[in-house]
């Protein structure tokens, strides 16, 4: 969960409105302004680019193989990401 709370967390970070909303005011009132919709909005995008990633990995073969490297990598720590 925590990596999904960093990818949405990048989302929201890329709208600048709403990150001087964040630097300017307490966390009260940026939850009162354009903060929450951000949200909602990168939560959105995030389910369906991940929907997108599914769908290659599981009609590309080699896709799939490429992936599995790079998770094999993370995972044996032969790559810091």
């Amino acid at each position: 969960m925590l990596n999904y709370a960093r990818t949405v967390a990048d989302k929201v970070g890329e709208n600048e409105k709403v990150m001087h909303q964040i630097r300017n005011n307490s966390s009260e009132q940026a939850f009162l302004g354009d903060f929450p919709l951000a949200l909602d909005e990168a939560v959105m995008d995030s389910s369906d680019a991940h929907q997108n990633q599914k769908m290659q990995y599981l009609s590309n073969v080699q896709v799939a193989h490429g992936f599995a490297r790079v998770v094999f990598d993370i995972l044996t720590n032969n790559h810091k990401f």
